[in-house]
């Protein structure tokens, strides 16, 4: 009898354990439409002589939104897909689509606890700019917009772009100081101090290169798009115009 009562009790136990841990399994929400929607998006300079061309007024998912989740939510040991805290998971669009409700961005978890809960008390908060961008992305029906030609990268400057640049892909981990591993961009003098130091690790970071290791790549969930390296690379090969 009291073997039956140990298996009993054995079996009960392993149920439990095993319903906890239901958690781990994190799905995306299967109403969410998960197609690609690529948008051409001309750079504003115009050519020498010639109009500028009109800009689409469509925010890029995967240039101006998936960066400031990545950034400032999904960064190892929070939201990533290896840590996934709170079973929360930010790096890719399936994932965030399930705090996000299309239109209705009050109703949009992952939209109203920004700044307000999360990021945590201590860490780099996003700008009102910031913000706004993604509450223009969700009123826009949320899209899994996917952006070609998004900057000119004949502009360079720290003010004109890589300010932005940094804030955006950057400042969720490197934004407030001593910054992430005590890397701190967050200002011209300490971002040009800090590449100026360390110009082929920085480079070799931000292409994604095989030569390091995923934690060393950054952004660490996903590469910047190509045109907003190449004002990166500009910026320092001519001297970090301020």
């Amino acid at each position: 009898m009291s073997k039956v009562y140990f298996y009993i009790t054995s079996l009960f136990l392993l149920g439990i354990l095993v319903s906890a841990c239901q958690h781990d399994n994190i799905s995306i929400n299967p109403s969410v439409l998960m197609d690609t929607i690529i948008v051409s998006k001309p750079p504003i300079t115009a050519p020498t002589g010639g109009t500028p061309a009109a800009v689409s007024d469509t925010v890029c998912f995967n240039s101006d939104i998936l960066p400031l989740y990545v950034s400032y939510c999904g960064s190892a040991g929070c939201h990533d897909a290896t840590t996934h805290k709170e079973s929360v998971i930010t790096t890719d669009y399936g994932h965030i689509m399930n705090g996000i409700k299309a239109k209705n961005s009050s109703n949009s978890k992952y939209y109203t606890i920004i700044n307000n809960g999360m990021p945590p008390k201590g860490s780099a908060q996003m700008t009102t700019t910031q913000i706004a961008l993604i509450k223009k992305w969700i009123d826009q029906s949320a899209l899994n917009t996917q952006c070609i030609n998004v900057c000119d990268t004949t502009t360079y400057t720290y003010v004109g772009a890589i300010q932005t640049i940094l804030a955006n892909n950057c400042g969720g981990c490197h934004g407030t100081m001593p910054g992430s591993f005590n890397v701190y961009l967050g200002d011209y003098a300490s971002a040009k101090t800090y590449i100026t130091a360390n110009k082929t690790l920085f480079l070799n970071a931000i292409n994604h290169s095989t030569t390091l290791t995923a934690a060393q790549k950054m952004p660490p969930s996903a590469k910047m798009v190509d045109c907003k390296i190449i004002q990166i690379q500009k910026w320092i090969q001519n001297g970090y115009p301020q």
